[in-house]
């Protein structure tokens, strides 16, 4: 017995390590956006989107796209750290963790269809590459959308966790909001659009963020103490 909690208690060790990758993920992101930035003096993030910096014409994309790397494989560990914990270690519902598996699905397209079809230019011109990038980018949003709700609605049928259910729901609302404004403001107000797309994309980080912290809170001591 002795032996067995002490391969239990060094799982849970490892977890709540590992569970650091959704940290070290928007660690990564943010520093693309600014590694990016220092190359590209007249780079304004109030017009430009984020992509802009990894655009293959940019002169960013060298050291953007090297830093988001880092981002990709912490993003996508953190991915499969969730998958693993609430399916073998916390199961919580089918909605919610079909809300996780879509997000693990959202990621690896972002990963792999944004190195296939990176933004060409900064021009935003109708290239065949561009028409990629856009329509990869859709489906993202729209998973996000439907995962989201996922999340949020998974969580609230338990009905133990309410400060987590809450940050999740207002989070669905944030990035839904965000979003849909991101596109309006397109047309609307483009010398804003740079900015409202931050609120959106960093929204992403701080769910990784929240979720990273959650995982280790749940697996403190103290909390496998009194379960």
């Amino acid at each position: 017995m002795k032996i067995m909690s002490e391969i239990e208690n060094g799982k849970f060790l490892v977890l709540r390590i590992l569970a650091l990758s959704g940290i070290l993920a928007a660690i990564f992101y943010i520093g693309h956006v600014i590694g990016g930035r220092m190359l590209w003096p007249d780079y304004n993030p109030l017009i430009q989107p984020i992509c802009d910096l990894t655009a293959t014409s940019s002169i960013s994309q060298p050291l953007a796209s090297k830093i988001l790397w880092g981002y990709n494989l912490f993003n996508l560990l953190f991915c499969g750290i969730l998958l693993v914990f609430f399916k073998s270690f916390y199961p919580i519902n089918k909605f919610f963790y079909s809300g996780l598996l879509l997000k693990t699905l959202a990621e690896l397209l972002a990963t792999f269809g944004y190195k296939l079809f990176p933004l060409a230019d900064i021009a935003w011109g109708n290239s065949f590459q561009n028409t990629m990038h856009y329509a990869i980018t859709a489906v993202i949003v729209f998973s996000y959308i439907v995962l989201s709700i996922l999340l949020a609605l998974g969580l609230a049928k338990t009905k133990t966790y309410p400060k987590m259910t809450r940050f999740l729901k207002s989070f669905s609302i944030v990035f839904i909001t965000s979003g849909f404004l991101t596109v309006l403001s397109t047309q609307v107000l483009p010398s804003y659009v740079g900015l409202i797309e931050r609120v959106n994309l960093y929204s992403l980080m701080i769910l990784n963020i929240v979720l990273a912290l959650w995982i280790r809170s749940l697996l403190s001591p103290l909390a496998l103490k009194s379960n």
